[in-house]
């Protein structure tokens, strides 16, 4: 196995190949160069076929100015995904509302509109292949626009300890299944069973707090800015530090795959809470865009 180690914030990141096959590669934002997009516009490559051979999916962080905007057009066979990391946003397109660190914007195939920022701003960028879900009836006129607010989302529950999920995008929700995203909550000390994906590519990026990332035995310290890929199979699980809650986004492209626990009797179950992180009732929100999505899909 060769290793290219990276150091960043007093820890070591390191991209791993066994045999020619990539493993767990993780780093942090601060070591990506940012590359001008335009007036008052910088891109970072997080993740890319050109970064990490054979991927299908694309993760950027954007950097907006005061005052900067660009334009976005989502090509042909694929489905694009935006979430404000911090200041203020605006898309110029049907949705024409602030956007702030709560917000998430999917974007089908062949979407077009102008990104700005009035005080400037960081955002993720992602893009992958379209792929209709596997329940036709999910997906009546392609994937839509949809505009998610997480703190107003239903938080799912681990039926073993206090971790929490929050889902962004998925195929009931989209009307996609080329990805599922969710917002992943751990408290202090907290940790994940051991597990691996059956037909999908997982990556991850880290919103807040510290914790470890373990990937084949290997210990990977996590904290705010750090971006993570794990292949199709790769056994990985997380840990929050002690005395530090854990806050990131996990990605999975496509959004339909299984997941198998190293240990069988450790599996995690998600139930749904119906209620926001402040706590508020959710299941009629759900219900009224559950409604709306089948009134006014977005054609592709």
């Amino acid at each position: 196995m060769t290793a290219r180690l990276l150091t960043t914030g007093g820890h070591s990141h390191t991209i791993a190949r066994l045999e020619g096959s990539i493993t767990v590669i993780a780093f942090n934002e601060s070591t990506v160069a940012p590359e001008s997009q335009g007036t008052g516009v910088k891109r970072q490559e997080l993740l890319s076929d050109k970064r990490i051979g054979g991927t299908r999916v694309r993760l950027d962080r954007l950097t907006f100015s005061a005052g900067a905007a660009m334009q976005l057009a989502v090509p042909p066979g694929l489905v694009a995904w935006l979430h404000v990391l911090k200041g203020d946003a605006k898309f110029h397109a049907l949705y024409t509302d602030r956007l702030s660190d709560v917000n998430s914007i999917l974007l089908p195939p062949r979407f077009q509109g102008t990104l700005s920022s009035t005080d400037g701003a960081s955002l993720l960028y992602a893009q992958a292949p379209e792929k209709r879900p596997a329940d036709p009836d999910l997906s009546p006129s392609g994937s839509l626009f949809i505009v998610t607010n997480w703190t107003r989302e239903a938080v799912f529950a681990s039926e073993h300890d206090a971790r929490k999920r929050i889902e962004l995008a998925r195929p009931e929700m989209c009307g996609t299944a080329a990805i599922k995203i969710e917002m992943v909550i751990y408290p202090a000390g907290s940790t994940a069973p051991s597990h691996h994906h059956e037909g999908a590519e997982t990556f991850m990026y880290v919103l807040e707090g510290r914790g470890t990332a373990w990937a084949n035995n290997k210990a990977n310290p996590i904290g705010a800015g750090d971006a993570l890929y794990f292949p199709d199979r790769e056994p990985h699980y997380v840990q929050a530090a002690a005395g530090s809650d854990l806050r990131f986004l996990e990605f999975h492209a496509p959004a339909e795959f299984k997941t198998i626990w190293t240990n069988p009797k450790e599996a995690s179950a998600w139930l749904s809470t119906n209620r926001d992180i402040s706590g508020r009732e959710t299941l009629l929100d759900e219900q009224e865009r559950h409604a709306f999505r089948f009134v006014f899909p977005f054609a592709i």
